[in-house]
């Protein structure tokens, strides 16, 4: 009988960088074998593989659908839950009264905390924290005593959760635009769920980039109904395999401070780094330190000038220093750390 993995990551009616982490370590997991049924909980309207899973649909995100969630646990019975950046302490409670075991995957602080909360010291098993900005360094002492006090959790960190990237299917995208390896610049802002400096990601990089003096064209991943300036090239969703073999053959990638920034440095990959949120500016500050990433401030002025200032400097420094982090793609592992939470 297939073991059964429920994941529920925070999702809205667009997805998410959650959603798309969540289906990373499905993929992953599937990959490496073993009789594994694998569902999701997601926002109806969110973008989903339905080809490749299941999914059961939510009026919205797991956080704010607790009866659905509640009901799906109990429908599905799984082995063992998966929670990203969502955690409910009804949804907790049911996944232990459907005899399922609980795992949680925590990035930003506020959904850190979350996973630290004494009142889940029964009912959370495992919790995976993502914190590739502290670079080794021991966490602070108000995250040492969540741990103290949730003894029976077993905590452990993370860099980056991604795919490998699919180098043949990126260099096939990039000839069908007439383009090549090293000849063209990345833009990936993120959500659109947020305004910086009073506009939306794609047309704040639109407009600080629209007067870039480069030969190189910008393609822009995921620009909805954004206008984008002349030049510009803008690409539909795509498989993170392949949005990897494009960030890892840029030379230059303009990103937030998501879980885009961390793969990319993983892969040593040049960066311009927003803050495009609160929370993102002391990950970009920590990578800025090492000088292994180039950064400005979440404004029109500033993001065009250091643009430019990246378009002709010589990257191949930033590349190294890079990847001199050190940074580890984790997917595997944590894809381990299921495959052992179902074998118990």
């Amino acid at each position: 009988m297939p073991r059964r993995v429920l994941f529920i990551p925070v999702s809205g009616g667009r997805g998410g960088g959650e959603l798309q982490r969540s289906l990373i370590l499905a993929r992953t997991l599937r990959a490496q074998g073993g009789d594994t049924d694998i569902r999701f909980l997601a926002h109806a309207q969110a973008p989903f593989p339905c080809e490749e899973f299941q999914r059961t649909p939510l009026p919205g995100s797991p956080t704010r659908s607790e009866p659905e969630v509640i009901a799906a646990i109990a429908d599905f019975a799984p082995d063992l839950c998966v929670f990203d950046s969502t955690l409910r302490m009804s949804a907790l409670r049911a996944a232990r009264a459907a005899g399922s075991r609980t795992a949680y995957l925590s990035v930003r602080p506020n959904s850190r905390w979350r996973g630290l909360d004494p009142r889940k010291r029964t009912l959370l098993d495992a919790h995976w924290i993502l914190a590739p900005e502290r670079l080794g360094a021991a966490p602070p002492w108000p995250e040492r005593l969540g741990r103290w006090l949730l003894r029976r959790t077993r905590f452990e960190y993370f860099n980056a959760v991604f795919e490998a990237p699919d180098t043949a299917a990126a260099s096939r995208l990039l000839a069908e635009h007439g383009l090549a390896p090293g000849r063209y610049m990345l833009a990936c802002p993120g959500g659109a769920g947020y305004t910086v400096d009073g506009l939306a990601p794609v047309p704040l990089l639109a407009e600080a980039g629209s007067a870039l003096r480069t030969t190189l064209p910008v393609l822009v991943v995921d620009p909805g109904d954004h206008a984008l300036p002349a030049g510009w090239i803008g690409l539909p969703r795509m498989p993170n395999r392949i949005l990897m073999g494009l960030v890892e053959g840029a030379r230059l990638n303009v990103v937030n401070g998501g879980g885009t920034l961390v793969q990319a440095l993983t892969l040593g990959a040049p960066c311009l780094a927003i803050p495009m949120q609160e929370e993102q500016a002391q990950r970009i500050a920590a990578f800025a330190a090492r000088d292994a990433v180039l950064t400005c401030a979440a404004e029109r002025t500033a993001i065009a000038t250091a643009w430019q200032h990246a378009a002709d400097a010589d990257l191949d420094g930033l590349r190294g220093r890079a990847r001199a982090l050190g940074l580890r793609n984790d997917a595997s592992t944590i894809a381990q750390r299921i495959q052992t939470m179902l074998a118990r």
